[in-house]
């Protein structure tokens, strides 16, 4: 089986909007057709290439899917044969004169994937000192089986002459192809998740679709059929084992999938491996869809479209009939709040939400970068989603908070550091068949579960 597939590596700069989500833009306006991954990016760049592609990336966790035959599973799954299949991976972030760490994901993924990297990196700096950082690099990644480097591709380069110098001085240390450059006039400032959600941040989703059609169109300046080349050299796929379950034939709703999920289409790839009829539902635009047994509520940033979406009598409506009719709901991560009694926003208003469980939600303004951190959970007390002692993984949010559950409706997981092996807190609360949860739980993490929980489904 083959499936063409090359990782792309860039350089973690604060406050600019990262190389390789230009480059993966520009790929396509260039005429490669291509279908993007992304591991080990924060939940901007997830939202960003979504809303320049207009369409849900898929994440590739090495830890949040459970095992490599998961992710691979995942991945064979969202992949496209007839595509250049492209992961976008944090390569790590620079010092004075060197990477302060190289980030693990990218030599990972190219062992669990079998394909090639192609790093990119920053130009700002003299020809001689980049060229000693790209040496130290390329020798870190290729220290590794199956973390080959196909070639390299530099950015924030300020003009042909510039490039030339660094080609030049990069060419007589080493055989790794150059495949071009970014010039540092394509670069365009770091959007936050706020600047995101407002309708008004079209402006400058343009801008940098401008810089990436500019990149596409100049001649020769990257080599976009070569790099299209270098994916398809990936040596055969291995299939993993198979997920053996019987197709559950259940119909479910991702809610505002493309307009407010920060999670990628993990989720819904995993309910059509299972057998499901999954679709996107759009609050603003569909009508309640009354005819499916599972509505899923992705991890989003809840605070910054609830208003909008509380507002719609037919969607609140429809999720409380839906909940009284005993259908599965799962609500993840961010969205968890709108289900409590009220919210409180970054900016201290007061917001009423569905009121649906005793507890009220907080949000702060999240940061730039590393919002999430992974945690193990593991489930304390048998319920309509999982049974005790079961585990999976997933992340903690930093910037919500769930105060005030009650004891009405307890929690049913306890979840914990996974670096310093302390246990942090509680989560999960359940009211007939909804579970909502204030972690990003990766679903993909324990399969068998999902797959029981969807058996449960009522008619």
């Amino acid at each position: 089986m083959k499936l063409p597939r090359l990782i792309v590596a860039d350089e973690i700069r604060s406050g600019m909007v990262p190389d390789g989500v230009t480059l993966v833009y520009a790929l396509r306006r260039a005429g490669v057709k291509a279908k993007l991954f992304v591991c080990a990016r924060d939940e901007t760049d997830v939202y960003l290439l979504k809303a320049l592609q207009d369409e849900s990336v898929v994440v590739l966790d090495t830890y949040t899917c459970g095992s490599v035959k998961n992710l691979k599973n995942l991945f064979q799954a969202a992949a496209d044969p007839d595509a250049l299949n492209v992961v976008l991976v944090s390569l790590g972030e620079r010092g004075e004169e060197s990477f302060a760490q190289i980030r693990p994901e990218a030599l990972e993924l190219a062992q669990a994937l079998s394909c090639g990297i192609v790093p990119i990196f920053s130009g700002a700096s003299s020809a001689m000192l980049t060229s000693n950082i790209v040496m130290t690099v390329l020798s870190a990644l290729g220290a590794a089986e199956g973390g080959r480097v196909s070639g390299i591709i530099f950015a924030s380069v300020r003009n042909p002459r510039e490039y030339q110098l660094l080609e030049q001085d990069y060419g007589r240390r080493t055989p790794v192809l150059t495949l071009g450059y970014i010039p540092r006039d394509l670069e365009r400032l770091r959007f936050t998740l706020q600047d995101l959600y407002n309708p008004a941040a079209i402006a400058r989703v343009l801008q940098l679709k401008s810089a990436g059609m500019q990149l596409a169109s100049a001649v020769r300046q990257i080599e976009w059929q070569i790099l299209d080349a270098l994916g398809r050299l990936s040596q055969e796929w291995t299939s993993p084992m198979e997920i053996q379950t019987p197709p559950k034939h259940v119909k479910v709703a991702v809610v505002g999938d493309r307009a407010l999920s920060l999670e990628g289409g993990n989720c819904a790839e995993l309910f059509r491996l299972l057998g499901c009829d999954c679709r996107d539902y759009d609050p603003w635009q569909d009508p309640f869809p009354t005819d499916v047994e599972v509505i899923y509520f992705p991890h989003s940033l809840g605070y910054c479209y609830a208003e909008r979406l509380l507002e719609l009598d037919s969607f609140c409506q429809g999720i409380l009939q839906s909940i009284a009719a005993n259908k599965l709901v799962f609500v993840n991560g961010g969205s968890a709040p709108l289900f409590g009694r009220y919210f409180i926003s970054p900016d201290g208003e007061k917001h009423d939400a569905l009121g649906i469980f005793p507890f009220h939600g907080t949000y702060s303004s999240p940061k730039d970068h590393d919002n999430l951190h992974r945690v193990e959970i593991r489930c304390t007390a048998d319920s309509v989603f999982a049974k005790s002692e079961e585990k999976l993984k997933g992340c903690a949010i930093d910037y919500l908070h769930i105060s005030n559950p009650g004891n009405i409706v307890p929690s049913t997981m306890a979840y914990r550091d996974i670096r310093k092996n302390v246990e942090l807190g509680n989560s999960g609360w359940i009211r007939g068949y909804c579970f909502v949860t204030d972690l990003y739980i990766d679903l993909w993490s324990n399969v068998d579960l999902v797959n029981r929980w969807l058996s449960l489904r009522k008619h």
